[in-house]
């Protein structure tokens, strides 16, 4: 009888375990860490009492260990992480980088979505730039509000013109 209850209990814990993995399944673990560092950046920043405005998030990542940081715009370290399937796989797999990029895009995307940028501190035009180790600007890959012309507004105007033409194409009565 305590061995069939064990064996109940065993079975319960994996089945368990295995709902929890096929949920966060659709979500790289890259994605999730960067949104966790992101998170904790944002965080430490309402934490300080400077009020000081913010209008840019930088970012270092080091591709052959797999760390990230995250500056605010005067170059003070506000987070770091290791993301440790990145380390040692930058000379394996060229497109780590490109990679990496998108998961931070799909990420801010996600935590703006969250309203994590919606606080008092946090300027418009908001950006999140990759930078290299002298904090020169390598790419930027979240915008909030820019003059850039990829503000969030243009962008799914451009967007939504681009779905119209192709639902035309597709639902074009032929003849």
């Amino acid at each position: 009888m305590i061995i069939f209850a064990s064996a109940l209990i065993l079975i319960e814990a994996v089945a368990k375990k295995s709902n929890n993995q096929k949920m966060d399944k659709g979500k790289p673990k890259a994605q999730s860490i960067l949104e966790s560092v992101f998170v904790s950046a944002i965080e430490k920043l309402q934490k300080t009492d400077s009020g000081q405005l913010v209008s840019a998030l930088l970012v270092q990542l080091d591709m052959s260990t797999g760390e990230i940081y995250v500056f605010d715009a005067n170059g003070i370290l506000l987070e770091k992480n290791m993301i440790y399937e990145w380390a040692g796989q930058a000379e394996k797999n060229p497109r780590l980088f490109r990679q990496a990029q998108h998961y931070m895009r799909v990420g801010l995307s996600a935590l703006k979505s969250r309203k994590l940028f919606d606080i008092p501190m946090i300027t418009r035009p908001f950006k999140v730039m990759i930078v290299d180790d002298v904090f020169n600007e390598i790419e930027t890959v979240f915008t909030l509000e820019g003059q850039d012309g990829l503000s969030e507004g243009r962008l799914m105007k451009n967007l939504e013109h681009d779905l119209q033409i192709f639902y035309k194409k597709i639902f074009a009565n032929p003849g």
